[in-house]
């Protein structure tokens, strides 16, 4: 019965995303191809930073997401 238990738990780890997409390239803000390894907490991405350092330089108003 306890093998039973295991073999579905392990069943169920695997049928996990194992990613997610960025929502960057979601929402159409970016045309790169992207993961997102935060779990959506795009405040610590240097990703998320680089795209708002580029907004910032080209004075375009960020898209709302």
């Amino acid at each position: 019965m306890r093998s039973k238990i295991t073999r579905i738990q392990d069943m169920r780890l695997k049928v996990q995303r194992p990613y997610c997409s960025c929502r960057h390239s979601v929402n159409g803000r970016t045309v790169i191809p992207k993961i997102c390894i935060y779990n959506f907490e795009c405040w610590r991405c240097a990703f998320d930073q680089w795209l708002d350092d580029l907004e910032a330089r080209q004075e375009i108003p960020a898209v709302a997401a």
